[in-house]
């Protein structure tokens, strides 16, 4: 479901190669700022998670034990795409040619797309759990640690089983090349390599009509429906029973929400267009090449952009970042004087207590 292969493949134009050498350092660059940006954001979210996971000693309640769990899984689902696949694209911006193997090429766009719908099941998994708390408040959520690990196991199973193709097809290829004799080029062409999906034509169209039918749709669907719902319950004021905190709740699920909408609109064309190139259809343009180029850079810059919009969006994620900070620099002072400060309000012994309600307040 993306386009990267296509990008080792030149152009015809000798002044369109000459642009496209002239953009290749400039999407490398993109890609090392969402590479930068990724894993820092990524990191102050994983360990604003691990701090809030209890509040004193206390654990936390089953549907905040749950939602943390599962966004603990995205940011480490992120942070697994960041540090393999995002540097491989940047990689491939360096050279025309596909230079890092078979090995690199098969488990790079598997991580891709195992990555990409364990995020995406994660937060359709996140979404369903709160929609249950909202619509049944009294519904008893089984938060054990087995359970948490059971459920982020499920959306990594999930997610990887949607890139079975690409471990079994992904292979490097060279172009320019038929039944093991060159083309019209001559014996001193130059070949192309290239990472593609060795699937003909029907079956890359079963292949992507099986992958939207069992693997997006019905998720998406189920979002949609849940949504509705959840809209109708925490915005029309007609529920059986009153929930703990309706503000909470609503900012919770407009957050999960945005997330969403945003991944699917950042992952939308690269899909499309991975689509399109896996069934031969697009051209070895320059134009092609730039078109490529971006909505690829988009779609994996969606790993750094989500936890930036958790971050503004979210009161609760910014007291945890105010928190991390603040407590950082109080054990600093606490360490500096060899002494431990007492009384400070969120915990003891100078710890600062996190926000109990990272994903949303529980029902």
């Amino acid at each position: 479901m993306e386009s990267t292969p296509r990008l080792n493949a030149t152009t015809n134009d000798n002044h369109d190669s000459l642009s496209e050498a002239q953009l290749r350092p400039l999407f490398a660059t993109l890609c090392g700022l969402i590479l930068l940006v990724g894993l820092l954001a990524n990191g102050l979210m994983l360990l604003i998670l691990g701090r809030g996971t209890g509040l004193r000693g206390q654990a936390p309640c089953p549907l905040l034990a749950l939602t943390n769990s599962l966004m603990v899984n995205i940011t480490v689902s992120d942070l697994v795409f960041l540090v393999y696949v995002v540097p491989v694209l940047l990689l491939t911006f360096l050279q025309e040619d596909w230079w890092l193997g078979s090995s690199v090429c098969t488990t790079s766009q598997s991580f891709n797309m195992g990555t990409m719908f364990c995020t995406f099941y994660s937060m359709v998994a996140t979404a369903l759990l709160r929609h249950a708390a909202v619509a049944f408040p009294t519904m008893a959520f089984p938060a054990g640690r087995g359970t948490q690990l059971l459920l982020c196991l499920t959306m990594w199973i999930l997610g990887f089983s949607v890139s079975l193709p690409n471990w079994l097809y992904q292979k490097v290829v060279e172009e320019g090349r038929e039944d093991g004799e060159e083309v019209a080029g001559g014996p001193g062409s130059e070949l192309i390599h290239s990472c593609l999906m060795l699937l003909g034509p029907a079956q890359i169209s079963c292949y992507f009509t099986l992958l939207g039918a069992l693997a997006f749709l019905p998720f998406a669907l189920m979002l949609v429906l849940s949504f509705t719902h959840l809209g109708w319950l925490l915005w029309s004021g007609e529920w059986t029973q009153v929930p703990l905190d309706v503000r909470q709740h609503r900012e919770a699920t407009g957050l999960i929400l945005v997330v969403l909408v945003v991944f699917v609109v950042m992952w939308g064309p690269c899909s499309v267009l991975g689509y399109v190139a896996a069934s031969g259809d697009l051209p070895h343009t320059f134009t092609v090449f730039v078109a490529t180029s971006l909505c690829t850079i988009l779609a994996y810059s969606n790993c750094a952009v989500s936890p930036i919009l958790c971050f503004c969006l979210s009161r609760q994620f910014q007291a945890g970042l105010k928190d991390l900070f603040c407590c950082s620099t109080l054990e600093r002072v606490v360490l500096r004087h060899g002494g431990i400060v007492q009384g400070v309000q969120g915990g003891e012994s100078g710890r600062v207590g996190a926000p109990g309600g990272l994903w949303g307040t529980p029902a």
